[in-house]
């Protein structure tokens, strides 16, 4: 895992005073590091110039434009073209010193109102245009000014783009981002995925490890690696499909939801699984044509009318439907008979109000440090969730935009749950005792090829296979997501991940 802050302005000052670190030497750091990442595209061998390799970059008037002149001199030094485009004069005294370095060596300088025509005029040798305008810090609305410039230069796909720090208001549409000191929380907003590009890591005087733990500040979330999985691998022989739990799914009203998961906990380690009719039964609605006929579940699936008696976990919502109140009170009948009973939720369930006192009355039976819960909404049903569960009206904008605090005032009232918030990053909450806080684990890995009809089945699947087999809650939902991301990577063609395939690909692994 590695750690993420909101804010690393704290970092910066405790490194300056720890290991004696002038802010003039870690600003040339961070403008080394992005001259590392010009030098690396600006130069091609099948690239005409018309006069010689030419740099645009983009200053504000605080310390990233800072940065952005520090790498003007020093690219100016290569024998690089370079013109700014500055938006209002530096603010800061190191900005200052370092505008004046840059126009000693003369660097040249376009306006807001002459920057298309320089474009156009430069377009043989402009390769590069870096931003350097806001950083991590910078918080609100763009000028009007600032967005039209990134319009003109995110539509240009000659230039390779590279963005200091974070890209501007994360609306420049940046190749690589060039993060000084640590990584930040805001590099991996949802909206941040599709315009972040590669994020490089920036030494800034001091190795990684010393810089974070200069102020010996906790990170706000952890970055999950693909290191952080552990598969269900089977280490002993002498063993039967009993040893390996057995899985009970809710079949809804839309049986293939059910279906889908069944099949993802089976591959992903469960002993058995078992499909429970939600309402008459999969024998009478066979016989009357209903949806539960048994013809249309996979053949490595059992179906019954109730639960097994060895059952290890339970996984409903998926498919359930929002008018199924039978079926969710079979469930939640079942839960409350079975209280330390390892369970998932997802999907409908979060539409009934019934859901809140279900969360309370398991949370209050968990002990302490023993999660059995775990809870799968996106972002609308997490709305839904929110405002069940007494915790304010959100509209889905607001829920992904606000989606760190809000998983985290969730997860504070309940402590003993673990809530997996789909998204672009998948954000995994859970209270830790030990540490007396929140913690957020988030994984980076998933692709566009996952927005697709029953992805979310088989990640409650694999979840729920990981519960049976008495993983814990957490574990469970740490290890089931990153499979589930690493899994969708392997599809050739990302609009063609199907469930299937994507459970086939969890195989390969």
């Amino acid at each position: 895992m590695k750690k993420l802050y909101k804010d690393t302005r704290i970092l910066d000052q405790a490194c300056r005073e720890k290991y004696f670190l002038s802010e003039d030497l870690m600003m040339e750091n961070a403008a080394a590091a992005l001259e590392s990442a010009v030098m690396a595209h600006i130069f091609n061998p099948s690239n005409f110039y018309l006069n010689r390799a030419h740099c645009l970059i983009l200053c504000g008037s605080g310390n990233n434009g800072g940065d952005g002149y520090a790498l003007a001199r020093r690219l100016i030094q290569k024998n690089i073209a370079v013109t700014i485009c500055d938006f209002g004069q530096p603010k800061t005294e190191i900005a200052q010193l370092q505008k004046q370095r840059a126009d000693s060596l003369a660097v040249s300088y376009v306006s807001f109102y002459e920057l298309d025509e320089f474009i156009e005029e430069k377009s043989l040798d402009l390769r590069v245009a870096v931003d350097c305008v806001f950083g991590s810090g910078f918080h609100g609305q763009l000028p009007a000014e600032v967005k039209i410039i990134f319009d003109r230069i995110n539509s240009n796909t000659d230039l390779y783009k590279i963005a200091c720090d974070i890209p501007s208001g994360l609306y420049f549409n940046a190749d690589e981002t060039v993060t000084m000191g640590a990584l930040k929380l805001d590099l991996f907003k949802d909206r941040a995925k599709d315009v972040c590009g590669k994020i490089t890591l920036a030494n800034l005087g001091v190795a990684r490890n010393n810089f974070e733990n200069a102020a010996q500040s906790q990170p706000d979330a952890w970055l999950l690696e693909e290191s952080d999985m552990t598969l269900p691998i089977r280490k002993k022989e002498n063993v039967n499909k009993g040893s390996f739990g057995h899985l009970a799914l809710i079949c809804g009203e839309k049986r293939g939801a059910a279906n889908i998961a069944g099949l993802a906990a089976l591959n992903f380690g469960a002993g058995l699984v078992t499909l429970v009719s939600s309402s008459e039964g999969f024998s009478e609605e066979s016989k009357s044509g209903g949806n539960y006929s048994e013809d249309s579940i996979d053949y490595e699936l059992m179906t019954s009318d109730s639960f097994p008696a060895n059952t290890s976990a339970l996984v409903f919502g998926m498919g359930l439907g929002r008018n199924n109140k039978q079926g969710f009170t079979k469930a939640i009948n079942y839960l409350e008979q079975n209280a330390n009973l390892n369970c998932l939720i997802d999907a409908d369930a979060f539409y009934y109000d019934e859901i809140k006192t279900l969360l309370d009355k398991r949370c209050s039976q968990s002990t302490e440090n023993k999660c059995i819960t775990i809870l799968t909404p996106h972002p609308k049903e997490f709305s839904v969730l929110l405002e069940k569960c007494g915790m304010g009206s959100f509209t889905v904008e607001e829920v992904v935009e606000n989606r760190f605090e809000l998983v985290k005032k969730f997860c504070d009232y309940y402590k003993n749950v673990v809530l997996i918030l789909k998204g672009a990053n998948v954000l995994i909450g859970n209270y830790s005792y030990d540490k007396s806080a929140v913690q957020i684990y988030i994984n980076s890995f998933g692709t566009a090829a996952l927005s697709k009809a029953g992805s979310g089945d088989v990640l409650c699947g694999l979840a729920g296979a990981l519960l049976a087999q008495k993983r814990g809650a957490l574990d469970s939902a740490v290890s089931a997501s990153l499979a589930h991301a690493l899994a969708s990577r392997k599809v050739k063609n990302n609009f063609a991940l199907t469930p299937r395939s994507l459970i086939e690909n969890i195989t390969q692994l």
